[in-house]
């Protein structure tokens, strides 16, 4: 347990409450989340219940790191391997194999999640922009310029992201914004609020280098001292749950998922899909399938509609273990 700045942080009985969220769960589409890290993606468990000691174990790894008023937290437990033998009979890592299963395992979620009308109407309220840019360089410059494709709306992009803050997570409605900061807040305990806090920056800084990442969010607890000016009592430095990090396949991953493709045993190509075309004066027109950029925001919403419920959870273990009157210890 660790006791700091206004609250207990006690990492056994968070790993109860998830083991009791995951039995929950199971046989769901939340359920794919469990495979990401905890569960092993080779295995059929049928009822967890029959697994509990071996859950217990997964779920104990995770430490609370404090310095101050600001919490990070280490999961030491372990990841699964797959060893095979090379032609020379040397033990090599195999456990890229192990990919394509958590995809499939994903994509039976995702089936179902979006046979939901209402999620399917959600996502169509909001994803009205174009993924990418189109650009007219010039031929002598293509490659250098091709470098970093695909050419993302980055403007679009955070849009969107905020947008999906605003359909998944409501109840933050309440909004600060301080020169590039932006905080979505709601009312906690006492005079404190809890805020999830951006300024997006990341997400700006590697759309332009062509690399597709989800957006880095902060949770802190906070009193205001005026309408913009605030006391922050407590940051967790990454919105999202210890035991489900990431809450489905990262951005870069499921990019990595529809741009890399095994040729053989030892080759792996990449294709991020940016098409050219030639014009008539010297120039070429570098350009994206927006199909693929419907694949894209769908899969930030599925993220977001995910990191909400695992989130939750989270958030209820926060408030259960803040005391706004605890002095420092």
């Amino acid at each position: 347990m660790k006791t700091f700045s206004h609250i207990d942080l006690d990492e056994t009985k968070l790993a109860n409450q998830t083991l009791v969220y995951i039995l929950n769960n199971q046989n769901t589409i939340l359920e794919s989340t469990f495979f990401i890290r905890i569960l092993d993606r080779r295995i059929k468990y049928s009822d967890l219940n029959n697994h509990t000691e071996f859950l217990k174990e997964r779920l104990s790894h995770v430490e609370f790191i404090i310095d101050y008023d600001t919490v990070e937290y280490k999961n030491k437990m372990s990841g699964y391997q797959v060893l095979a033998l090379d032609d020379l009979g040397r033990t090599v890592d195999n456990s890229r194999i192990l990919s394509p299963l958590m995809y499939e395992k994903e994509s039976f979620s995702k089936e179902i999640f979006w046979a939901n009308e209402d999620e399917e109407k959600a996502y169509q309220s909001i994803n009205h922009f174009n993924s990418f840019e189109d650009k007219i360089v010039d031929e002598k410059k293509l490659y250098h310029v091709l470098v970093n494709s695909p050419f993302f709306n980055v403007k679009g992009w955070i849009l969107y992201y905020q947008n999906l803050l605003d359909v998944k997570f409501p109840e933050f409605s309440e909004r600060i914004v301080s020169g590039k900061t932006i905080i979505k807040y709601k009312p906690f305990k006492g005079k404190c609020f809890l805020g999830i806090e951006t300024d997006y920056q990341s997400c700006k800084n590697n759309f332009r280098k062509g690399w597709w990442e989800e957006p880095e969010y902060k949770l802190i607890i906070f009193e205001k001292l005026d309408a913009k000016k605030i006391n922050k009592l407590v940051t967790f430095e990454k919105f999202v749950h210890p035991h489900f990090d990431p809450p489905a396949l990262n951005f870069a991953s499921f990019f990595g998922s529809k741009t890399m493709f095994d040729v053989s045993e030892i080759e792996t190509v990449f294709d991020n899909g940016t098409k050219k075309e030639f014009l008539n004066n010297g120039t070429v027109r570098l350009y994206n399938s927006e199909d693929f950029g419907d694949e894209l925001k769908r899969h930030a919403y599925f993220y977001y509609h995910m990191l909400y419920h695992t989130t939750k959870e989270f958030i209820n273990f926060i408030e259960e273990s803040f005391n706004p009157e605890m002095e420092y210890l």
